[in-house]
């Protein structure tokens, strides 16, 4: 099926459907969706190369009732499809950049070495003192780890004042997130998505 001669929009957002369905029965099979849900159109995207895309929510066939959530980005970019995860369209937008950008980059997950000079209790105590000095860290440990060009990205899982969150620490951009149910590699990547997003374009610099 060819694709649309442009991007993702109102008018044509019935094509990107048709084409999102055709690349769904090739990756799934006999488990793809006869059917999407109402589209998202996403404008902005910050990655090189790359442009508005189409988030389409849909239902595994023939698999566990609690599994079937599933939603497909297609557009200017490479396509593919992401679990629910109980999010939204946004934030699979957040999740389809964090991706991209980790694929392009080949970002590998890796441990710790003595020459990254990380200390997780020193990095929790640096994000968390950023805006609670006197929180409490209990139950920390590290969740995931990754090779970014060489520098160690880490994601921290603990518990501050009674809220388990993640950090992201290491040479990672800064932040955290309370959804500690998401895999800690996907609240990483929806981290890394944000933070693509939020980055001052060009012509938005003075």
């Amino acid at each position: 099926m060819d694709r649309p001669a442009s991007a993702p929009n109102a008018e044509n957002l019935s094509a990107w459907a048709a084409l999102a369905l055709a690349y769904l029965r090739e990756q799934l099979g006999e488990r793809a969706p006869d059917v999407l849900g109402v589209g998202r159109i996403f404008d902005a995207n910050p990655l090189e190369g790359e442009g508005p895309v189409a988030v389409f929510p849909f239902d595994l066939q023939h698999i566990g009732e609690g599994d079937r959530g599933h939603f497909v980005v297609i557009g200017r970019t490479e396509p593919n499809y992401y679990p629910a995860y109980g999010l939204d369209a946004e934030d699979i937008f957040h999740l389809h950049l964090g991706t991209r950008f980790m694929l392009v980059m080949q970002v590998a997950q890796r441990s710790p070495q003595p020459e990254d000079d990380f200390d997780p209790q020193r990095e929790a105590r640096a994000i968390v003192d950023r805006v609670a000095p006197q929180a409490k860290i209990e139950e920390l440990s590290v969740a995931a780890c990754f090779d970014v060009e060489g520098q160690l990205h880490a994601v921290l899982k603990c518990r501050i004042d009674g809220t388990d969150a993640y950090l992201m620490a290491g040479e990672a951009p800064r932040g955290f997130s309370t959804d500690v149910c998401l895999p800690p590699q996907v609240a990483y990547r929806i981290h890394l998505g944000r933070v693509l997003l939020a980055e001052p374009k060009p012509a938005d610099e003075s």
